[in-house]
């Protein structure tokens, strides 16, 4: 769980008396210099409509494995449930495959096959308004030849999705991914653009043949980065052979800890941004931050920490219980803003979501991949109720979906030339928010906060998590985890005189959004 101490945070946090770090004393006015302004330009947007942060949320298909049911128990379902209800993301994704999902063991077309689990969150998403960016795993393929592919497959693909539209009524549904990571050799592609688009063109031609195209739109390319813009020609072989009918844009980004906090990864972003056509939008379908290259000593503590934790695959990221986290993959999140992209999907909810070898039995069946804010099932099947506790990144990430939402503009801010400080507006309305990031572990006193417009901030409340140097966590929360205003009802002029205290490895939320 969580920890906070608020008299510290009360201390750090924004304030219009400058630090309170050391005693005042007395200035002369001749020498003092000008403080530092965080310019928020609220005249010309970065993007508009914004699709919305959010996370990936799987189908549970390996539950009835883990627990001997195929649903949640109503405890757990209600915690996810509330948990949820308080993220209130504005986008989710949700992956499916054939076997596990919509065909029985000889290939025959099953569309009721899928768990309770699963048709429990693609309702939530429903009755929430949650935009769904659904998809399959890999395309089918016939003789162990990728490129034969399997047409019937592609039928019952889209027959499944026209089953959950139009006979389940799940209207959350708005894009479709076709193949996971298609760039990567782990795909079912291979690395092959060709194919990819061959995959892609045939289900998107059974979109218009079955009437769906009207509401579901195809994304892609859906392509894994890591340190460079180098698979930036997937985006413009893709814009050049769909056109219109790619619907959204999105790439999947897995940047070091340093690439992100050092620089680097902004540009990266930016140069995907750039090869889209004017006027269209680009998602992070997946974001999370790995260990490897300049960061092998925090590779090395993350083995470690795998190898001692019986639950725990080799594909995990053990930091999501750390407070280090939390400030890392808010950092990643606000620079995807700040790059132009439309919403970002964390990866993930749930470790109860997805085990490493794809199977529900043999050595490793509960060997999971540890990314989720929490894992539902600790209880029922991974050794104790604590692991069900909500971690750390998931108070920023809460706050960037809940205030960050569906349709709202996003601003750029103009920064002081300070290491590790990074922010982002948005505006839905008349409300707006503020986020501001600082990754480095020196704190930033004295910043003053201005507007193109000078516009009152009324009404706000302001939230800030820190990490402190032992990698603990803190940040006020309620009695389930939940983030807490430090303060709320706040005004503040923004006129460049309001003062803000930004503390060390810190995230600072402002929002008069309701």
């Amino acid at each position: 769980m969580i920890l906070y101490n608020l008299f510290l945070l009360l201390i750090l946090a924004c304030s219009s008396e400058g630090s309170t770090d050391t005693p005042p004393v007395d200035k002369d006015p001749s020498t003092e210099k000008p403080s530092e302004t965080l310019l928020i330009k609220n005249q010309n947007p970065l993007s508009v409509d914004f699709v919305g942060n959010g996370a990936q949320w799987g189908g549970y298909e390996l539950i009835e494995n883990f627990t001997g049911v195929d649903d949640f128990n109503e405890a757990d379902w209600n915690t996810l449930k509330e948990r949820i209800d308080f993220m209130r993301p504005s986008f989710m994704r949700i992956m499916v495959s054939a076997g596990w999902n919509y065909t029985d063991t000889d290939g025959a077309f099953q569309p009721e096959k899928g768990n309770n689990a699963f048709h429990r969150i693609m309702q939530y998403c429903t009755d929430n308004q949650i935009t769904v960016m659904f998809g399959e795993w890999g395309h089918s393929y016939l003789n162990g030849d990728r490129n034969q592919v399997d047409e019937t497959w592609l039928d019952n693909a889209v027959n499944y999705l026209d089953y959950l539209i139009d006979t389940k009524g799940y209207s959350c549904i708005k894009y479709y991914n076709m193949i996971n990571e298609p760039n990567g050799d782990w795909s079912s592609t291979n690395t092959d653009y060709e194919l990819w688009q061959k995959v892609a063109s045939g289900f998107q031609s059974r979109l218009e043949s079955k009437g769906l195209h009207q509401s579901v739109k195809l994304a892609g390319p859906d392509i894994a980065v890591f340190g460079d813009a180098g698979a930036v020609n997937w985006i413009t072989r893709s814009k050049s052979k769909f056109n219109e009918k790619l619907g959204l844009y999105d790439i999947h980004a897995y940047p070091t800890k340093s690439f992100v906090t050092e620089g680097g990864y902004l540009e990266m972003l930016k140069a995907y941004k750039g090869a889209i056509p004017e006027g269209e939008q680009i998602v992070l379908g997946e974001i999370g931050i790995k260990f490897y290259g300049a960061d092998a000593d925090l590779q090395t503590e993350n083995l470690n920490r795998i190898n001692a934790d019986p639950y725990a695959s080799d594909d995990s990221n053990m930091s999501v219980y750390d407070g280090t986290y939390a400030i890392d993959i808010s950092d990643a999140m606000v620079q995807s803003m700040m790059a132009g992209f439309s919403g970002a999907l964390v990866w993930d909810v749930d470790d109860a979501m997805y085990n490493k070898s794809g199977s529900g039995s043999g050595p490793d069946a509960k060997k999971l991949k540890r990314w989720g804010f929490w894992n539902i099932l600790g209880e029922e099947a991974f050794g104790g109720a604590s692991d069900e506790e909500i971690r750390p990144f998931f108070y920023p990430v809460s706050l960037l979906c809940r205030y960050f939402p569906k349709g709202a503009d996003i601003y750029e801010v103009q920064l002081p030339n300070k290491k590790g400080l990074r922010a982002i507006a948005a505006k839905k309305g008349d409300t707006y928010t503020l986020a501001i990031v600082n990754s480095n572990f020196v704190a930033y006193d004295d910043l003053s906060i201005k507007a193109e417009d000078n516009f009152s901030f009324d009404g706000v409340s302001q939230y800030v998590c820190t990490s402190m140097p032992d990698g603990s966590f803190q940040a006020k929360v309620d009695a389930n985890g939940f983030a807490l205003p430090l303060e709320q009802d706040m005004s503040i002029p923004l006129d460049g005189k309001h003062k803000v205290n930004i503390p060390a490895r810190s995230v600072i939320v402002l929002t008069n959004m309701p």
